[in-house]
C-alpha cells in the first residue's frame, strides 16, 4: 500500500512510520481511493482514515513528516500543497 499524495524523504521516514503505527495501532481503518488504484510498482493507492475519520495522509503532511506530491494528479493535491 502507498499513500497518495505523500512523498516522505529519508530524513524523516523513520519518524513517518512510527507517527502511522501510533495512530493506527488499535483502530480500525478504512482506505479510499483515487480514479488510479495502482501505481508501475503495483502499489495499491490509497487515502488512509482512522474510524475517527483522522485522515493520514494529511496529518503526515501537516505534521511535516511528509511533504505533498507534486508529481503527479489526484483528488486532494491543491490540498495537500496548501499544507
Amino acid at each position: 500500500i502507498k499513500l497518495i499524495g505523500v512523498m516522505v524523504d529519508y530524513a524523516t521516514e523513520k519518524q513517518a512510520i512510527a507517527y502511522i503505527n501510533e495512530k493506527v495501532t488499535g483502530h480500525r481503518v478504512y482506505l479510499r481511493f483515487d480514479d488510479t488504484k495502482y501505481d508501475d510498482a503495483n502499489n495499491l493507492l490509497c487515502y488512509l482514515y482512522l474510524d475517527n475519520r483522522t485522515f493520514i495522509n494529511a496529518h503526515l503532511i501537516m505534521e511535516k513528516l511528509a511533504y505533498a506530491d507534486t508529481t503527479t494528479e489526484y483528488k486532494y493535491k491543491s490540498k495537500f500543497i496548501s499544507y
